[in-house]
């Protein structure tokens, strides 16, 4: 009896441990779905800084006037600008219209800027439910849309007309505002005589670029720079980082999964990630892109990439592509090489490429220079002497810095104050004084 039980056990064991070997041999674990995990986890924990952005804080417009009395008035100070966004933020902004038909044919700059109005410039076309994670937008009926400027008539009403206009294609929606304070708004337009005036470019039926009137005064600023740790970055942004290998290049180092690759740049201080395999992702035709800034913006969230203060600049719809500028005193900062922007392209889903900074304004150096600059009218002379400048190319002009390393000190950041004009899809620095514009004919370097 005992012997036959023994057999008993002993065959058991015997198919326990052949189904246990069959099992280990014939397991798939789910690789996928195992990295995907794992990519949500190093996003939600690794944080380059602790900084995280609103919406509001990042979309902002390029400018702010008034325009009164045939009169135009430019609004810089941040301050100022903040606690009038702030006011506008509060109203309650519903029952959209089109009204584009009743604005009568070679009227549509006069309908924007003759009446006393407070304007809102962006710096290219938002859609609308970018705009909804900005203002309080209650009419869920508009969509598919976008605007690049809002018109606020000035008065003291509790409710009011509120235009939001797509200037290139000559669109003009009407909204109603209630819940309406104008405290902000009606202290600034009563205290106008103290701001800069500004007048109207024209470059063609649609549109017009405002600029002031007299010189401007900015001061040279220099900062000490804070490098940012790349291994922050790599641990962000690839799946599973302990798969990533490390090599050392000229001038910086590249780390690589197999299929994804970041570099760095220590010459001039930028991180490079590429994605490839995102690239030939299949895009549905239909797809929407109205989520595209929005996306962009919580990718850096995810990770505290807001280092420093960063607007939007410009999005492609085609490309997929979303632009973030640096902003110092409110005034965009250019860079030829990149150092002043953060860059996104997107495939159907995944990011397929994301070009940055790799450090952080930090302490302002108490030297600062003065500098005066050209009036809009002399910047205007300069443009339209060059040699091949075609006007209706010119997209925007803009006072702002330009960022320079300092040759002496590896950590000094220098912010030459500058005309800049946007040029097709490129930002090029205006020539200072005659004898350079006759001697680059409009051949200036790029800052994109």
């Amino acid at each position: 009896m005992y012997e036959a039980v023994k057999t008993i056990v002993l065959t058991l064991l015997i198919l326990v441990s052949i189904v246990l070997t069959f099992g280990l041999w014939t397991y798939h674990p789910k690789y996928d779905v195992l990295q995907n995990l794992q990519n949500d986890e190093y996003i939600r924990h690794v944080s380059v800084s602790n900084t995280q952005v609103d919406t509001a804080m990042i979309v902002q417009p390029s400018q702010l006037l008034f325009h009164k009395n045939r009169a135009h008035y430019g609004i810089v100070d941040e301050e100022k600008v903040n606690q009038l966004l702030k006011e506008i933020k509060k109203w309650s902004i519903d029952d959209f219209e089109n009204i584009s038909d009743t604005i009568p044919r070679g009227k549509f700059l006069s309908f924007l800027h003759e009446k006393e109005r407070l304007e809102l410039v962006y710096p290219d076309n938002i859609p609308i439910d970018v705009y909804r994670s900005i203002f309080q937008i209650e009419d869920k009926g508009v969509k598919n849309i976008s605007f690049d400027r809002i018109i606020i008539p000035l008065g003291s009403k509790d409710e009011i007309p509120v235009y939001f206009i797509l200037t290139e294609k000559q669109k003009v929606y009407r909204a109603i505002a209630t819940d309406v304070s104008l405290s902000e708004i009606n202290k600034l337009n009563r205290e106008l005589e103290k701001y800069p005036r500004y007048f109207p470019y024209v470059i063609n039926e649609t549109k017009q670029i405002f600029l002031p009137e007299k010189r401007v005064t900015m001061s040279r600023l220099q900062y000490y720079t804070d490098e940012l740790d790349p291994d922050k970055f790599k641990e962000a942004l690839f799946s599973d980082p302990s798969f990533v290998k490390k090599d050392l290049i000229a001038f910086g180092e590249e780390y690589t999964d197999g299929s994804r690759l970041m570099s760095v740049d220590f010459l001039q201080r930028i991180l490079l990630y590429v994605n490839p395999a995102a690239q030939t992702a299949n895009r549905n035709e239909d797809q929407e892109d109205d989520n595209l800034i929005q996306k962009s913006i919580d990718f850096v969230n995810e990770h505290g990439g807001w280092t420093d203060m960063y607007h939007f600049s410009r999005w492609n719809e085609e490309e997929r592509k979303v632009v973030f500028r640096l902003m110092v005193n409110n005034h965009p900062v250019f860079n030829e090489y990149g150092m002043s922007e953060i860059v996104q392209i997107w495939g159907s889903s995944d990011l397929v490429k994301y070009q940055r900074p790799l450090f952080r304004l930090e302490i302002p150096d108490r030297v600062n220079v003065p500098r005066t600059l050209l009036s809009g009218h002399e910047v205007i002379e300069e443009l339209e002497k060059m040699k091949g400048m075609k006007k209706e190319l010119i997209k925007d002009i803009a006072v702002g810095y330009e960022l320079i390393k300092d040759p002496e000190r590896d950590k000094m950041i220098i912010l030459e104050p500058a005309w800049f004009y946007l040029y097709d899809q490129t930002w090029k620095k205006v020539p200072s004084d005659k004898q350079d514009v006759e001697k680059r004919g409009g051949n200036v370097s790029g800052l994109e």
